[in-house]
């Protein structure tokens, strides 16, 4: 379980003796030589006296730093770069006191071609001119390759951004543009607002050759589409979903969006499907621009739930964000269950959840595995930390979620959630923090149920002899070795009457219990629990006559 704590025994993470509170960073990118030159100011505290502060870069070649603090202006030596950790330790010739100070850094880069950090990437408008643009992905642990910084979650400061970029392309970043003006030389300075606070993964800015959708006012909020020239016919559906979510989430969440607009920009070269930078949403083109009119369904609800998706990490990871990596599950299983949540609502004939099914059984495929892993276990380094988007951490954790929903009410588990949101907006919170809000929500042992499916692998098998239920581990086949499946759950039941549509929740918290089950009825009514069941033969005989009556 993830704890305040870990950051003090984690070396790839910094140390509190010195933390920022506020960013100031411009950045000009060279197109003709794939690089880029920046300076940070950043607003800090020391906590404690120090002779060095560390920053996490990497990637980076970093000037020694100036530190204006207790009215003294200090000069360090040049940086000592740890490649291992991806540190930069600034060393001062004498102790620096508590309090206030502000750090001045400057910095060169690479714009690489490896689609992290500040990358460089090329597309082909209509009539097959090349264009290039600069772009950003900076989650999980890549904010360190464009500008020195406290790259962790838990750390979080306002961000104010300036770029200077050619004169012919546009620029974009997490907030809206405040000043645009020409240095000369063909360039011209863009500055942007300072952002809310929020962790340095969510940093983004583009350049390129790129052209803005009118904006749409939604719940307060304007709302653009931004894409490569060429492409504003295949922006009308994204653009619908994205009012609709907008609408949704303010509601669903009974706090307004955090930002101050909300661009989603298409990337021609982009590794992942989306990235949720607050107010500068990233999408692979395919994932955003569509053409309604020629495409499927699926291709349709694949655009609407990954904008869906991005959308509710607005609340569900920018606003309220995981204290460590590890906890990612709380940023991404919530992002899945909410896509679904709002899909629904916006386009009900699809059946979402009847349609998540056979991502559910992927999902109960790997974690039948011995090799399984908990949805949530201590992750150190940056690698581990990327090692945490898989098929458990989006899809088993949204399963498990959805069961949890349905166990203790849609109305209740929302009021939870609300509750949460509030209590931790513009800060971090553990998976623990989530539990106690939707215990004072519902009276019920939220914790306790919850820890038996995210802090171990695997799931049961619910088996019905009579008026008996008992559990026990599922798994394909005996280990070889060591198994991570755990030996027992506390497991949601939905009872449900064939007979005379009677439903009633049970929660089986020990191997077995007795619960009146006839021959008509199932346990896991409208097949929300993550749990495989076997009937007794003469119950599975009675419930073969009455397929008929079961939930799609």
């Amino acid at each position: 379980m993830t704890t305040r704590t870990d950051a003090l025994e984690n070396p790839y993470r910094l140390a509190r003796t010195v933390v920022p509170s506020a960013y100031r960073l411009r950045l000009r990118p060279d197109f003709a030589t794939a690089t880029f030159t920046g300076t940070v100011e950043i607003s800090l505290a020391i906590t404690q006296p120090v002779r060095a502060i560390v920053l996490n870069a990497i990637e980076l070649d970093v000037e020694p730093a100036t530190l204006v603090v207790a009215g003294r202006s200090l000069r360090s030596g040049t940086p000592v770069l740890d490649g291992e950790f991806e540190t930069a330790a600034f060393n001062f010739d004498e102790e620096l006191p508590v309090g206030a100070a502000t750090l001045v850094v400057a910095f060169r880069g690479i714009l690489n071609d490896q689609l992290r950090g500040f990358y460089r990437s090329t597309f082909d408008d209509e009539h097959g001119a090349p264009h290039v643009i600069a772009t950003t992905q900076f989650a999980t642990t890549d904010a360190r390759r464009a500008f020195p910084c406290w790259d962790d979650p838990a750390v979080k400061a306002t961000f104010q951004v300036t770029l200077e970029v050619p004169e012919s392309l546009a620029a974009f970043a997490n907030t809206r543009e405040l000043a645009s003006r020409s240095l000369g030389e063909g360039y011209r300075e863009v500055t942007f607002a300072e952002s809310m606070v929020m962790s340095s993964y969510l940093v983004a800015f583009v350049v390129g050759d790129f052209e803005a959708s009118p904006e749409t006012v939604v719940a307060g909020t304007t709302l653009r589409v931004i894409y490569p020239v060429g492409k504003g016919h295949l922006i009308e559906w994204a653009t619908e979903a994205a009012v609709h979510a907008l609408e949704f989430f303010s509601d669903y969440f009974a706090i307004a969006y955090p930002g101050d607009k909300v661009d989603l920009i298409a990337i021609p070269d982009f590794a992942a499907g989306a990235m949720e930078n607050l107010g500068l949403i990233t999408f692979r083109e395919a994932d955003l621009l569509i053409d309604p009119d020629t495409a499927s369904i699926p291709e349709l609800e694949r655009v609407a739930l990954v904008v869906n998706h991005e959308l509710a990490h607005m609340w569900f990871g920018d606003l309220v964000t995981m204290e460590w990596w590890e906890g990612i599950w709380l940023n991404e299983a919530f992002a899945t269950f909410m896509e679904s949540i709002c899909t629904d609502h916006f386009r009900p004939e699809w059946q979402k959840w009847v349609r998540f099914q056979p991502q559910r059984e992927a999902a109960f495929a790997v974690d039948a595995q011995h090799s399984t892993r908990p949805i949530e276990f201590r992750v150190v380094s940056p690698d581990e930390c990327r090692g945490m988007f898989d098929v458990l951490t989006y899809i088993k954790g949204c399963a498990v979620l959805r069961m949890l929903e349905q166990y203790l009410g849609a109305t209740t588990f929302r009021d939870g959630i609300r509750a949460y949101l509030r209590r931790h907006s513009y800060a971090n919170a553990v998976t623990n923090d989530l539990w106690r809000a939707l215990e004072e929500a519902s009276g019920q042992p939220v914790g306790s149920i919850m820890d038996t499916w995210i802090l171990q692998g695997g799931f049961p098998l619910v088996r019905v002899e009579r008026d008996v239920v008992h559990q026990e581990p599922f798994s394909y086949g005996a280990p070889t070795g060591s198994s991570s499946i755990g030996t027992s759950w506390k497991v949601p039941l939905s009872v449900r009457s064939l007979d005379n549509a009677s439903n009633s929740k049970h929660l089986l918290d020990h191997d077995s219990a007795t619960i009146p089950v006839s021959g008509t009825t199932i346990v896991n009514g409208g097949g929300w629990g993550f749990f495989r069941t076997a009937y007794a033969s003469e119950q599975l005989r009675a419930l073969s006559t009455r397929l008929g009556d079961l939930d799609a």
